[in-house]
Parts: C-alpha cells; sequence; structure tokens
C-alpha cells in the first residue's frame, strides 16, 4: 500500500526539429542486447564476468527452442544480437575494490588520487587473462555466430585519474579486438564523448556508442555524438527504481524538440528483467518494467544470465512479447514520455500494488465482508470512486487511471465488489478481474 502519486505514462507524438545525432547508422530504432552488469557485476566470485560467460550468452542468445507466435525463435532474430561486456574485464595495477588482489599494492580513495591504470606504459589496455585468456578469440567467436560484441572504457573498477588514453583505447578496441560497440563510463577522465566519436568514425567502422553519465545531448545545437545516453542513475530490481528510472526520462523527451530520438536514445539504464526478487508482484513488477521502457523508447538491453532456463522460460513471454517490442521500435516524432501526473485527494491515500514485505505500511490489514480495512484504522476502509469510474491497479485491468482512497467504512457501496480468490484479494467488476 502507498500514498502520494499515481503516474501515468502515455504515448505521445509531435513534430520535431531535425538534430545531429551520430551519423554511423546505427541506432535507427531504440538499440537492443545484452550487457553483463546486472548478471555479473564482480561483486563476488560467483557473479565474476569471465570469457566462459561471454560464451555462455552468445549461444543463449541464438537458441531457438523456444517459441513466438508458435515459430521456433531466437533472441538474436529480434534484434537483441549483440553481447556486451561491463566492467571487471581489465588488469588493474592496484588491489581496488570489487577487483581485490592481496599481490597488489592497495589503492586508497578508490584510485582518484591518479596512480591506478589498466594500462601499460605505452598506454595500451592491459586484459585480465585469468578472465579472458585470448579476447580476440571471443569476439571473433560472437562474429562467427553473427553476433556484434561490445566492450567497456573508461571504467570504474580501478578507474584512472591520470594521462588519458584515447587513441590506444580506440585502436586495441577497433583495430587489434574487433569490438563493434561500447560502453563509455564516467568514472575515469576519459569523458570527451565528443572526442570518442570522432576517432571511432576515423576506423571507418561504425561503432555503437553508449554514453554512460558523461554529457547530454547538446541542448542547443542538438548534437548527439552516441547512440544512447544514460539519463538516470544506476538501476535496480525493485519497482521503486523502475519508476524512478522511467521518470528521469522525462528531460530527455521534453515535448516539442526531444533529445531522446532515432540515433540519439534516451536511455534510463539496462533491464532488470529476470532479476526481480521472487513474490507474488514480481511477474506484474518485470511486465510493468518492460511496458515502461517500450513506451519511453528507451533501448533494450537485457541484463539477466540468459543461460539461466529457468529464468528464461519465466521471462520469455514479457521479452519476446511483439506488441511490445513493436511499439519501441514505432515512431511517430516523439519517444513517448509521462503526459499527466494524478495527485491523491482527501486523505492523502490511494492504493497501488505492493509487495506484502513485512513493511508498516504492508501488515495489519484485513479483510471482512467484503471491505478492506486498514490496519488499526478505527473504522477506515478502501471506499470505490464515484460512478465506479476507476478500479485499482491490477494486472486484469488494461486501463488504470487513479487508486481508490482510504475512506470512512459507512461510506462504501452497500454491495462490496471486494473479494478473495485464490490467495488474492481482488476488485470484482461482475465480468473480469
Amino acid at each position: 500500500m502507498a500514498g502520494a502519486v499515481l503516474y501515468s505514462f502515455f504515448l505521445a507524438s509531435a513534430g520535431v526539429r531535425v538534430a545531429l545525432a551520430i551519423d554511423n547508422g546505427i541506432g535507427l530504432t531504440p538499440p537492443r542486447g545484452w550487457r553483463s552488469w546486472n548478471a555479473f557485476d564482480c561483486m563476488q566470485n560467483s557473479t565474476i564476468i569471465t570469457d566462459a560467460h561471454m560464451r555462455a550468452q552468445m549461444v543463449a542468445v541464438r537458441d531457438k527452442s523456444r517459441r513466438v507466435d508458435g515459430v521456433p525463435t531466437s533472441l538474436a532474430e529480434l534484434g537483441f544480437d549483440w553481447i556486451s561486456m561491463d566492467d571487471g574485464w581489465q588488469k588493474c595495477n592496484c588491489s581496488v575494490r570489487q577487483d581485490e588482489d592481496p599481490k597488489l599494492p592497495q589503492c586508497p580513495n578508490l584510485c582518484f588520487g591518479g596512480h591506478c591504470s589498466w594500462h601499460d606504459s605505452s598506454g595500451m589496455p592491459v586484459v585480465r587473462k585469468d578472465r579472458f585468456p585470448d579476447m580476440k578469440s571471443l569476439v571473433d567467436y560472437g562474429h562467427s555466430l553473427g553476433l556484434k560484441v561490445g566492450t567497456y572504457l573508461n571504467t570504474c573498477i580501478c578507474n584512472e585519474h591520470g594521462a588519458t588514453h584515447y587513441d590506444q583505447d580506440v585502436k586495441w578496441m577497433v583495430e587489434d579486438m574487433g569490438f563493434d560497440g561500447v560502453k563509455i563510463d564516467n568514472c575515469g577522465n576519459s569523458q570527451n564523448v565528443t572526442h570518442w566519436a570522432e576517432l571511432f568514425n576515423k576506423t571507418g567502422k561504425a561503432i555503437r556508442i553508449e554514453n554512460c553519465h558523461n554529457a547530454w545531448p547538446d541542448f542547443q545545437s542538438g548534437a548527439c555524438p552516441m547512440n544512447f545516453f544514460r539519463t538516470g542513475g544506476d538501476i535496480s530490481p525493485n519497482i521503486g527504481s523502475i519508476l524512478g528510472e522511467a521518470y528521469a526520462t522525462i528531460d530527455a523527451a521534453d515535448l516539442p524538440e526531444p533529445r531522446s530520438h532515432p540515433g540519439c536514445w534516451g536511455y534510463p539504464d539496462m533491464s532488470e528483467v529476470g532479476n526481480f526478487p521472487p513474490g507474488a508482484s514480481q511477474e506484474d513488477q518485470e511486465r510493468t518494467h518492460w511496458s515502461l521502457w517500450c513506451i519511453v523508447s528507451s533501448p533494450l538491453i537485457l541484463g539477466f544470465d540468459m543461460n539461466d532456463s529457468a529464468k528464461m522460460e519465466r521471462v520469455w513471454p514479457v521479452i519476446t512479447n511483439k506488441d511490445a517490442l513493436s511499439v519501441s521500435e514505432a515512431w511517430a516524432g516523439h519517444p513517448g514520455t509521462m503526459i499527466r501526473a494524478y495527485p491523491a485527494e482527501g486523505q492523502g491515500l490511494q492504493v497501488v500494488q505492493g509487495d506484502c514485505d513485512g513493511s508498516p505500511s504492508s501488515v495489519g490489514w484485513s479483510f471482512r465482508d467484503g471491505k478492506l480495512f486498514a490496519p488499526e484504522s478505527g473504522g477506515q476502509c478502501l471506499t470505490s470512486p464515484q460512478n465506479d469510474e476507476c478500479p485499482p491497479p491490477t494486472t486484469y485491468f488494461s486501463d488504470v487511471h487513479c487508486g481508490l482512497k482510504l475512506g470512512n467504512c459507512s461510506n462504501a457501496p452497500p454491495k462490496s465488489r471486494w473479494e478473495h480468490a485464490n490467495g488474492m484479494i481482488r476488485w470484482w467488476s461482475g465480468q473480469k478481474s
């Protein structure tokens, strides 16, 4: 149970000026793919990204053992054919957070003193061979499967604050390794995305550029030297984080000149579908999350272990929903944004779906005689709005714009519509629930 404001996101369209997206022919629809961080964040031994993990994802994304509309289909065939690593592939000269090595000197203050580096004396990147014995072979393997392979630069694990190595990084990434895309983080001091884009263009190879917190498109000229740019903070697998990240896209979708558009997409963060904790609302929350990302034209970058067959079975109907994917890639002059917020009235409380997690707001409710009673309310219970215009938000109603106010039980309808069925308390319309 929660109060405050209930948000609604809708598709919107408007005329837009011509904006200057990077001219690499990539990302004319919101990019799709998989990136490692939400599944392999290097926080513990079991989640360290390795060559084996990357290869497993490459195999999983091409697997055609599942069906879409009755046809054997792989995620790669639906456009999720980019497999990209995140942080943790590089070798640091210090023992740092998330990469502790007792054989190396400790790095104080998370390396901000400028004495940590993942480059050698000539400025070339150094790979952790215990995790990635042959990086070029990994990239070649992805290409042999018909996939694109992405890497990660300006890293946060072992972030550098000394000399920059733009030219060496580009040479290593494109010429030596053959990567197709890159996420450029903002932890180190190589934060000039325009310069990155210029160097990538000089290689003659189109590189998909993900800008993580370095800069937004220029608000005056519209110049956008990247294919997608982060609009929010780091995501977590809970509905509060999802709504916050979706809300953070609004500034990139301001009318009538959205900063998020073909070739230059606002990006709340990687998807957490597949990572939500088990519970009664897991499916609803993951569907809500995926739907929001499609509505706001976010890049759809998967972040769960696709080699986990149980997870894949559970989320397959969500991430392969063709209606949702069609909404994601449709362009009518605007990416889609929140167009109205519905404030609570009266008691200042409305009902929304939430986890029964033992928090004060989720315990103590009782169900008696078709009425939902608030905890320790002394006769306060949920009442319907006038004319029954608005059911409470549940999986079973596709068009919900408000919640139910908490009011005196004597004001509840004579024939309450709340009922208990299959372990759930639900609102009954007489036709569907």
